[in-house]
């Protein structure tokens, strides 16, 4: 594997890396690592970060950030015409991109473009490449680190350990889920605190909610329910959706907010120990809805509902964008897949 990807690495000369739309700070943290560390070690090759969409968190902090160019992928492609495509966190080229991912897989295809998927989700409905790699680890900057910096021992670049503690601590929601390769990963954690790093200080920069946030918290609680089946789920509306536009709310607030309920509270009410949230998307107009799943892990696996909607992630943690006439239709297509004998 590290033969390949080192073969590949040497024969381009123009290297585009990528992520998810929606980034996390997994997809930010290896992305950047990615990138910067091709920099750093192989300085006569021209490597570009583009990703389409902005994290809903502050994250400028990261060393580096500011390089991270946002724009639509297909755009990006033409602009710059790689000769070789790593996509980090993302297993398919409609997650890299919100409407052009049948644009970007044809591009791929007409101009003979090498690419590479480093990913850590499941693998079902990944797209194919020339090269795949996915260790299992818990976050996708751990499945970075480890080839760059273990197998090839390559020079580490300048903020190395405040990212790859970052996307570490975030996709594990502070090694919240059950992880095979818990020695690994605490043995990588224990050598970035010894570099100074600190889990904290560095939670703290993320765990700040503002007033709007709240709104969305508050508003997702008093849509809680607790289904007989033994999940829990809850919705924000699309009056909710419309008045927030209305005020001009930011939108990275709207997310953000979805996004610690669900982490924080779905799998945590009473004996419900899985669950989902559906959500309007803001940026995609009426009719567009996100579904976020969360499960305590060796209970339900989540990834095989959103798989049948057409989405995907871990078995703990999985997501899909859906279509529907309105958030009450969403959460009926949710639960009718629920249903389905998987």
């Amino acid at each position: 594997m590290k033969k390949q990807f080192l073969d590949l690495i040497l024969a381009a000369k123009n290297i585009l890396v990528t992520s998810h739309i929606s980034p996390d700070s997994d997809a930010i943290s290896s992305s950047l690592l990615l990138a910067r560390g091709l920099e750093t070690n192989f300085p006569s090759k021209k490597v570009s970060l583009v990703l389409e969409e902005r994290p809903t968190q502050d994250l400028s902090f990261l060393n580096s950030y500011r390089k991270i160019k946002f724009q639509p992928l297909d755009q990006a492609l033409t602009q710059l015409k790689p000769d070789l495509l790593i996509m980090t966190d993302a297993n398919s080229y409609s997650r890299c991109s919100r409407q052009a991912g049948p644009a970007v897989a044809q591009y791929i295809l007409q101009n003979h473009l090498k690419s590479i998927i480093i990913d850590h989700h499941e693998a079902a409905g990944r797209d194919k490449s020339d090269l795949y790699i996915n260790n299992h680890y818990p976050a996708a900057t751990q499945e970075v680190y480890e080839l760059l910096f273990g197998k090839l021992r390559l020079k580490k670049p300048l903020g190395y350990a405040q990212a790859t503690l970052l996307g570490i601590v975030s996709d594990t929601l502070r090694f919240k889920y059950t992880n095979p390769k818990h020695r690994e990963t605490f043995q990588l954690v224990s050598e970035l605190l010894d570099q100074g790093e600190d889990i904290e200080k560095l939670e703290n920069r993320l765990e700040r909610y503002s007033q709007d946030q709240l709104k969305v918290i508050g508003h997702l609680a008093t849509n809680l329910t607790l289904d007989h089946s033994g999940y829990t789920y809850s919705f924000v509306s699309d009056d909710f959706k419309r008045q927030w536009l209305k005020h001009h709310r930011p939108q990275a607030d709207f997310k953000a907010g979805c996004e610690a309920f669900v982490n924080r509270y779905v799998r945590n009410v009473n004996g419900n120990n899985w669950g989902f949230i559906v959500y309007p998307e803001l940026a995609s107009g009426d009719n567009h809805y996100a579904v976020s799943f969360r499960a305590l892990s060796g209970t339900v696996d989540v990834s095989i509902i959103a798989r049948s909607l057409g989405g995907g992630g871990h078995k703990p943690a999985a997501g899909v964008k859906i279509r529907a006439a309105n958030v009450d239709e969403a959460v009926a297509i949710t639960k009718r897949a629920i249903q389905l004998p998987s």
